[in-house]
């Protein structure tokens, strides 16, 4: 009776851990997909802006072409003209920066980590330098500095989809 009790036991045990197994396999599959279709959406995105910035900038040189000499123009007209150019400017800017945050997003969570470590790393040098120094007022300084950088940083993750307090396996800090 032993026997039987310990070998279904046995199986049971197998089965679930192998149940386990197959679930959490589908979990990384459906991860897998589902970054995918980020990165894909992040490049199609990046493709647009970039024919909307490049469109822009052809636009923009046309219109320095055509336009009369800067000496010639009243002061009304000057200033019409620097406005144009402005919104121009931040029109372009603002397509950079949404192709900024793609790439970034592109890069996905674990090399963003691996760079804001990287990042960090000459500031946790000099902090470290400070305080065998006995410089409390510079730690001070620089422990403000880092804690800027992190909050920058996980303001950056939340925008882009990531949850800042959930770090990549490989890369937890001990």
């Amino acid at each position: 009776m032993k026997k039987h009790l310990i070998l279904v036991l046995a199986i049971v045990t197998v089965l679930v851990v192998a149940l386990a197994a197959v679930a959490q396999q589908r979990q990384g599959a459906e991860r897998f997909r589902q970054r995918r279709e980020a990165q894909m959406k992040a490049l199609d995105t990046i493709q647009q802006n970039a024919a909307k910035l490049k469109t822009a900038m052809e636009e923009s040189g046309r219109a320095m072409q055509n336009r009369p000499n800067y000496q010639d123009l009243s002061e009304d007209e000057r200033a019409k003209l620097r406005e144009e150019f402005m919104k121009r400017r931040e029109e372009q800017q603002t397509l950079v920066a949404e192709m900024e945050k793609e790439l970034m997003r592109l890069k996905g969570g674990s090399q963003l980590w691996r760079e804001y470590d990287e990042s960090m790393e000459p500031l946790k040098e000099i902090l470290a330098s400070a305080q065998d120094e006995k410089a409390p007022k510079t730690a001070a300084k620089i422990e403000q500095r880092m804690a800027q950088c992190q909050k920058q940083f996980e303001d950056s993750l939340t925008s882009l989809g990531y949850d800042p307090t959930q770090r990549p396996r490989s890369r937890r800090q001990q």
